[in-house]
């Protein structure tokens, strides 16, 4: 603004009028009276007029240093604006990100970056309070870790406690650089990060900076976005148990409804054996007396026993159905099982069939293998059912990993092979009764659920992984024996 001296026009206005009565006077001197009246009268009026402009000159220079104050007022208060405009972008920025994403990760490095455009720092961290408040456990970190000594340093002499309990961000200065004497003052700024009342975590910033140089405004918009993130925190905390427990509810759903074909195909089996099993007896009785009445001719006897091996054999087939359907229970031989004699007499029995299907079987058993409760002949029936499904896997040959081991109380048992492998809509429907993914080669869908029956009998639990192309790997454990029965 162009610096104006109001008094010069007046001094120069009176220095006029002055010249002019001179000038006058000497007028009078040589001329008539009338005319140098006239003559002074205008010269008076022009100075007063020239008085008059010199004041609404100063007049116009007073409203001209006014506009430019009021200029310069709505300058700093559109820099003012423009600065809160710039911390609701921030603020709108991050709740977005809390909107759109319920990963903990996305969420800290949002807070991170957005810090850092309201106060630099030079490095920075995020903690959270377990076990009630009593240990910091470090979720993110950013910069040279110095944030992070600060903080649990603060933590020992009680100054986190404190700022917990203030409920807002507190500056800390870092009395290590005041007696250093390199002129560098710093600062530690912790935030509480706080949910409906209660510390969750702890954000701290290591700043390169004075205390006195914290505004109240940067204070305010990290208070802002500390409270925003805990609450981004615990919907994702939240999220993620709802998900967890929804696994869980499905799982449950699959093994309840799983259960429940079992029972089904159980009642079924069990009935259809009943119905079956008297016939056979009637049959096998018949045939005895048959072969006892016939004994003169060798062929009509041998034709008779080749009848009752075969009706003998229905008549196992049946009491197994009778057994998966729970009516002979009690008949059962029931004690400790030894998994390694099992599996090996069950390689053994199948290995001529792996043989001429080009498949190498390795059985691999940890020492001192505790025995499992149950019935021997129904655990080798759920081996013999894996061996024969992975071999059908790899009808070109391959490689079938068996392993027994150890885990705290149970036996784990493992069957691998590099089979073809199945999808996900077939794994979820292997156990289910009748199905099976080889009809047309005699598949009768009944192994696998025969054999997830067995194995819930003897309290363990049967699990699957596959990939197609990459093989499929049946898992079990069963409880050690603890000298009583199971299931």
């Amino acid at each position: 603004m162009d610096d104006v001296e109001p008094a010069a026009p007046v001094f120069a206005a009176d220095e006029l009028a002055t010249r002019a009565r001179q000038l006058l006077e000497q007028l009078q001197e040589q001329s008539d009276e009338k005319l140098a009246w006239e003559l002074g009268f205008h010269i008076d009026a022009l100075a007063e007029s020239l008085k008059e402009s010199a004041a609404t000159c100063r007049g116009l220079e007073e409203d001209k240093r006014q506009l430019q104050e009021r200029l310069q007022r709505q300058h700093r208060g559109y820099a003012e604006l423009r600065a809160s405009m710039d911390e609701l972008l921030n603020l709108h920025e991050l709740t977005e990100k809390i909107s759109t994403s319920f990963a903990i990760a996305d969420i800290i490095e949002s807070l991170m970056d957005l810090s850092a455009r309201c106060m630099p720092y030079e490095s920075c961290c995020v903690f959270s309070l377990r076990q009630e408040g009593a240990l910091l456990e470090v979720l993110a970190m950013r910069g040279s870790g110095r944030a992070e000594d600060c903080a649990r340093a603060h933590w020992e002499d009680g100054i986190v406690d404190w700022v917990l309990r203030e409920q807002r961000p507190v500056v800390v200065e870092d009395m290590s650089t005041l007696d250093g004497g390199d002129g560098r003052a710093c600062c530690t700024v912790l935030t509480p990060l706080r949910v409906r009342g209660r510390c969750i975590g702890l954000y701290a910033l290591y700043c390169l900076r004075a205390k006195d140089e914290f505004t109240a405004a940067e204070m305010e918009l990290l208070s802002v976005l500390a409270s925003q993130t805990a609450i981004a925190l615990e919907n994702a905390r939240l999220y993620s148990e709802l998900e967890e427990s929804r696994d869980q509810v499905r799982a449950s759903q699959q093994q309840l409804l799983l259960a429940e074909k079992m029972a089904v195909v159980g009642r079924l089996a069990g009935g259809v054996a009943h119905e079956v099993n008297n016939p056979l007896q009637i049959i096998l009785s018949r045939v005895q007396l048959m072969r006892m009445q016939n004994g003169a001719m060798p062929q009509v006897v041998d034709g008779l026993g080749l009848v009752e091996h075969n009706v003998r054999r229905i008549s196992k087939i049946i009491r197994g159905l009778l057994g998966f359907a729970g009516h002979v229970a009690d008949e059962r031989e029931w004690g400790p099982c030894d998994v390694e004699r099992g599996l090996r007499q069950t390689v053994e029995l199948l290995k001529p069939q792996l043989d001429e299907a080009g498949v190498q079987a390795a059985l691999t058993c940890a020492a001192e293998l505790s025995p499992i409760g149950g019935n021997m002949g129904e655990l080798e029936q759920v081996f013999i059912n894996l061996i024969v499904n992975a071999k059908n896997a790899m009808p070109s040959g391959g490689q079938l990993s068996i392993s027994a081991r150890q885990v705290g109380e149970e036996v784990e048992l493992c069957f691998a092979d590099t089979g073809v492998g199945m999808p996900e809509d077939v794994i979820e429907h292997i156990f289910d009764p009748f199905f099976t993914t080889r009809p047309h080669e005699g598949g009768t869908g009944l192994g696998l659920s025969v054999s997830y029956g067995i194995v819930e009998r003897h309290g363990g639990v049967i699990e699957v992984e596959s990939t197609c192309g990459d093989g499929t790997r049946f898992t079990l454990r069963f409880p050690c024996w603890q000298g009583e029965r199971r299931g």
